[in-house]
């Protein structure tokens, strides 16, 4: 039986991966921002004779369309033909644009020159952003809702510049933020789900521009929320009711066994983690690889201070301690990593955490009908966080079917916590 059970297991977690591997593998080729960037000297697509990939600013009027600027740097040989070829210049233009790029189909008013050795491609594109809340307008001409399309940064630096006498009011993600401008770099990529808002400025005009963002944004979070964390959802509710029924172990560990083990684990996957990101990037730390391993961290935190102070805890007391594990393993992201905090990682590592309290309040006697409640939406709230979401265009049910790793990472890892939570219980009494 329990080879049936295993087999079973290795061929879930099989066919997960081979999902993930059809993703990426059936994901199109990068839509560029920039459509005629690129090294040309380097065997990249761009300019005939370019010597560096470029430059793109994006410049927003008062009625929302926008001037696109491309700066490409070429040899002065290229220069020169350039300068008294007209002709060869144009060409050179036409034969430089990328088949993806952003503003595929909405490019218009094309007018290309030679500025020293630089050659410079304007064009306008309408309808980039739209109005808010408020005085706050919304750049939302990047998102792609539940496309597959990814962007590539051919060109060095892309900024957005919002009318002058505005502010940009959020913070775009992989973005720098100087006043009326977000930058974006080669080397720091470009979201799938980039938007911009900008307006008058100040603590108004950043609450109207994240209340923008959040009125465009919140139906679709929340339905895809709904449909693609549903039956994750389910599933660790049912492993939270589990652990109120099931006691296997609770006589053969005491808590300091117990304690010493999470923290063992913790540890262990915590110093995993870091080691694997770091040699798999070799790069130095790797952002996923320090949200996997905050977790670890906040694991072995929490079992340690849970065999500590427990003794002098009831339910509510181990729900406060499962909330300052999930803090304190997001700060470690923050500090190691930097923002963002993945939602994953936190809500995921939430739901496991409150398996120490439902325990507690199981061997008391009661099933915490709340706390299971809230480990069970950590999967909706997680969806929500990253909506929209899609896999080869299908809709966020498939989505949802890719977490089930994490909801069995909830139940491997969730029970010691629970039986920890039920010895605690038994001591004090």
């Amino acid at each position: 039986m329990r080879t049936v059970r295993l087999a079973a297991a290795v061929l879930l977690c099989a066919l997960l991966g081979v999902a993930g591997v059809a993703t990426v593998a059936g994901a199109p080729p990068p839509t560029q921002l920039c459509g005629v960037c690129g090294d040309g000297l380097a065997g990249e697509r761009g300019i005939d004779g370019s010597t560096e990939p470029g430059t793109l600013d994006i410049y927003v009027d008062d009625d929302g369309d926008s001037r696109w600027q491309a700066r490409v740097p070429v040899t002065d040989s290229a220069a020169e033909r350039y300068r008294t070829n007209t002709t060869a210049l144009e060409a050179a233009v036409d034969d430089a644009w990328t088949r993806y790029h952003a503003a595929d189909g909405d490019v218009r008013s094309v007018e290309t020159v030679l500025e020293n050795e630089t050659v410079v491609v304007n064009y306008a594109v309408d309808g980039v952003a739209r109005r808010g809340v408020g005085d706050t307008w919304l750049v939302d001409y990047f998102a792609v809702g539940t496309s597959n399309a990814r962007y590539g940064l051919a060109a060095d630096r892309v900024t957005i510049h919002t009318p002058e006498g505005t502010t940009v009011t959020n913070r775009p993600a992989r973005a720098s933020v100087d006043g009326n401008a977000a930058t974006w770099t080669r080397g720091g990529g470009f979201d799938r789900q980039t938007r911009v808002t900008y307006g008058s400025g100040g603590v108004l005009g950043t609450a109207s521009g994240y209340a923008t963002i959040g009125l465009d944004t919140g139906p679709t979070a929340l339905s895809h929320g709904v449909s693609g964390g549903l039956v994750p959802g389910l599933l660790i509710g049912i492993v939270g009711i589990a652990i109120t029924r099931i006691d296997w172990g609770v006589t053969d560990f005491d808590a300091t066994t117990l304690e010493r083990l999470i923290v063992v684990v913790g540890v262990l996957g915590a110093g995993g983690f870091l080691v694997v990101g770091a040699v798999s990037t070799g790069n130095g730390l790797a952002p996923g690889a320090v949200a996997l391993a905050s977790l670890g961290i906040g694991y072995a935190l929490l079992g340690s201070a849970a065999g500590r102070v427990g003794g002098r805890l009831e339910t509510r007391g181990f729900v406060g301690l499962s909330v300052l594990a999930t803090v304190a393993a997001a700060g470690v992201t923050l500090l190691l990593a930097g923002p963002p905090v993945y939602a994953f990682p936190a809500l995921f590592g939430l739901a496991t955490a409150l398996c120490l309290p439902i325990g507690h309040a199981a061997e008391r006697g009661r099933t915490a009908v709340a706390l299971i409640a809230v480990a069970a939406l950590t999967p909706i709230a997680a969806i929500a966080a990253v909506a929209p979401v899609s896999v080869l265009g299908y809709g966020p049910a498939v989505y949802g079917l890719l977490l089930l790793p994490w909801v069995a990472s909830v139940a491997v890892f969730g029970y010691p916590l629970a039986l920890l939570g039920r010895r605690l219980a038994i001591d004090t009494d």
